[in-house]
């Protein structure tokens, strides 16, 4: 039965369920049709409630050290545009962890290093309380970055994995959107703590939450489908098949598998194989325009509103805009690329993205950056979760947690270099109209990069394989 297992493995899915009848007595039970069939039950949604809930702590803890940069640089006497570098760590960090841990997933497993991560980035916020010079932020912050960017491409992953595919770019997208709820509740929560307890209380809050969940996490949160069936751990995947659909029966001699249940080689080499390679470059330059302006947007708004002579809360409250205008273009993208197709939607929403960012360098009236903050993150911050969806869309099971992973990773580098042209413009006097022109520019390129080669590219990701 071995040969006939090899033959179909290699047939398209349609026919894989009919050649199956024909070559044995039961059935090949294919964990990705037994997904896309099912309506999203109590169990799905446990997967998606609980890896929203570590995005959401982890756009807490990624955020968190933005908020509190203009009190910091009273407290420690710091020249404008110090802490540049030591955003610059952070995401390091997060580049990093984004390919280590998502390469490591796809072979490993991903329920564990999303585990791992949160467990990183937890203790990392408890270390930040600790520290006393410019140098050992810098360093506790590398640290944690590491934690903070190796838990978004396994959530990624883990969740598309766990939803049906009629709706999965909704869900996904949904999903992340709490990245930016977490980021705002930190706003929130650092107007309150820091006058009562100093911008220590803000990385206090940071680092008990992911603790609190690393055990929930560990005992709630399933592995990934296409790794157990790649383990052959039959005891565990038909476990988790049965929680997905408690009608299904499961002979002990039928096939599991996620396909494709095996590639040889090293991962990464596959992005860039039949017929992704193309697709893989214009996604990491989509990502790469996007996380520059995003983290440059997140590090340094507060201290640009707050420059303009808006206050701490002011500025705080306009960049809380931000990221409530992010969570809500999330879902309201997810809803429309599920509609009209992801290049078209994110094409205009990287557009009207650089002019809503333009704009918010021509005030300093609360009443009209508030509105403008919340466009431009409905189409910024919003615009990157429809990037992390299109890669979802992009690459098949078996290097999905790798495709992500290196597309945020390489993303990461203009996420580094977006806080470090924002410290050297500060440390150069830029006006604040100027800074923010500046930062529109990436959205603009972005729009002409989904608007220009998005069908070519379109067509290059169906081309290699069919579209999860």
């Amino acid at each position: 039965m071995e040969w006939a297992r090899v033959i179909i493995l290699g047939c398209p899915p349609t026919f894989r369920a009919l050649l199956s009848r024909v070559v044995g007595r039961t059935r090949m039970i294919d964990t990705t049709e037994i997904v896309d069939r099912q309506r999203i039950g109590w169990f799905q949604m446990r997967v998606i409630a609980l890896s929203a809930a570590v995005i959401a702590f982890d756009g807490f803890d990624a955020q968190a050290l933005g908020f509190v940069a203009p009190v910091l640089g009273r407290e420690w006497h710091l020249a404008p545009g110090a802490l540049g570098p030591v955003f610059g760590a952070a995401l390091t960090g997060m580049l990093i962890g984004a390919i280590l841990f998502g390469s490591l997933a796809d072979y490993l497993g991903r329920k564990w290093f999303i585990v791992l991560g949160t467990v990183v980035f937890g203790l990392g916020a408890l270390a930040t309380t600790r520290v006393e010079s410019l140098s050992m932020l810098l360093l506790v912050r590398f640290l944690t970055g590491i934690g903070l960017g190796g838990v978004v491409p396994n959530a990624i992953a883990l969740t598309s994995e766990y939803s049906p595919r009629s709706h999965r770019t909704l869900i996904v997208m949904g999903m992340l959107s709490s990245i930016t709820i977490g980021s705002a509740v930190g706003g929130v929560l650092a107007a309150r703590l820091i006058p009562v307890a100093g911008w220590q209380g803000v990385f206090w809050v940071g680092a008990m939450l992911p603790i609190a969940i690393t055990p929930v996490l560990a005992l709630w949160l399933p592995e990934s489908l296409s790794v157990l069936a790649a383990r052959s751990h039959r005891g565990s995947l038909d476990a988790t098949l049965r929680r997905i659909d408690r009608r299904l029966g499961v002979a002990p001699d039928t096939p599991r598998v996620a396909p494709p249940e095996h590639h040889p080689g090293f991962l990464p080499f596959h992005l860039f194989r039949e017929g992704r390679a193309m697709a893989t470059v214009v996604l990491w330059a989509i990502f790469f325009m996007s996380l520059l302006d995003i983290y440059f947007l997140n590090n340094w708004l507060p201290t640009l509103f707050d420059a303009r002579g808006l206050g701490v809360n002011a500025a705080i409250f306009i960049s809380v805009m931000f990221q409530f205008g992010g969570a809500i273009g999330s879902f309201a993208l997810g809803w429309l690329i599920g509609r009209v197709g992801f290049f078209p939607v994110l094409g205009l929403n990287f557009l009207v993205g650089c002019a809503a960012v333009a704009a918010l360098g021509s005030s300093a009236t609360p009443a009209f950056l508030a509105p403008c903050a919340f466009v431009a993150g409905a189409c910024v911050v919003g615009g990157q979760g429809g990037c992390n969806a299109l890669a979802v869309h992009a690459y098949p099971e078996f290097i999905r947690s790798t495709g992500v992973g290196w597309a945020l990773g390489i993303g990461r580098v203009g996420s580094i270099v977006g806080p470090l042209i924002g410290g050297f413009m500060l440390a150069a006097h830029w006006t604040v109209p100027a800074l923010f022109a500046a930062s529109a520019v990436p959205q603009a390129i972005a729009g002409v990069l989904a608007i220009l080669i998005g069908t070519l590219v379109h067509r290059t990701m169906r081309a290699g394989q069919p579209t999860a």
